[in-house]
C-alpha cells in the first residue's frame, strides 16, 4: 500500500497511532531484554517464487478488502466479510512463506495481512461512532 492511496483522514490516524506507539517504547525500551544469539535464516528445502502473480494479486487484493469493505463507512457485514477474505488470503500467503525463499514482497504482504486483520478486528470491538470511524450498525 501506498500512503498516497490514502485517505486524507488516515494520515492524522497513523501518525498519532505511531506517537502512542513512541511514547510507549520510549518508557519501556530500557527495560527490554534483546536476545543476540539468534540463528541464520534457513532456506534448505524452499525454492524461488516463481509465481510473483500470486503475491501482488494477494497485495492488490488486501488493499481493496480494506477500502471496500474497512472504509469510513462500516457495517458488521462488511467487516465479516473483510475478515473471512483475509483468512484465505493469510492461508494462501503462509503456504507461500513455508514453500519459497523469503523475499521482501511476501514479508511485506504478510505484515500487511496482519495490519489489516488487527484494523478489522479493533474495527469489530468498537461500539461506538468516533473520529474517522463511522458504523451503520452503532445507533
Amino acid at each position: 500500500m501506498v500512503l498516497t492511496d490514502w485517505p486524507p483522514t488516515h494520515y492524522f490516524e497513523a501518525l498519532v497511532f505511531a506517537h502512542r506507539c513512541f511514547e510507549d517504547v520510549a518508557g519501556k525500551i530500557d527495560s527490554i531484554n534483546f536476545q543476540d544469539n539468534i540463528p541464520e535464516w534457513q532456506a534448505e528445502g524452499t525454492t524461488k517464487p516463481r509465481e510473483w502473480v500470486l503475491i501482488n494479486h494477494n497485495r492488490t487484493e488486501v488493499k481493496n478488502i480494506m477500502s471496500n469493505y474497512v472504509g469510513i463507512v462500516r457495517s458488521n457485514e462488511r467487516l465479516e466479510r473483510a475478515l473471512n477474505r483475509l483468512h484465505v488470503i493469510f492461508e494462501e500467503t503462509e503456504k507461500l512463506y513455508k514453500t519459497t525463499t523469503l523475499s521482501p514482497q511476501l514479508c511485506e504482504l504478510r505484515n500487511m495481512i496482519n495490519v489489516a486483520y488487527l484494523i478489522v478486528k479493533h474495527s469489530m470491538e468498537q461500539k461506538e461512532n468516533r473520529g474517522t470511524f463511522y458504523s451503520v450498525d452503532v445507533r
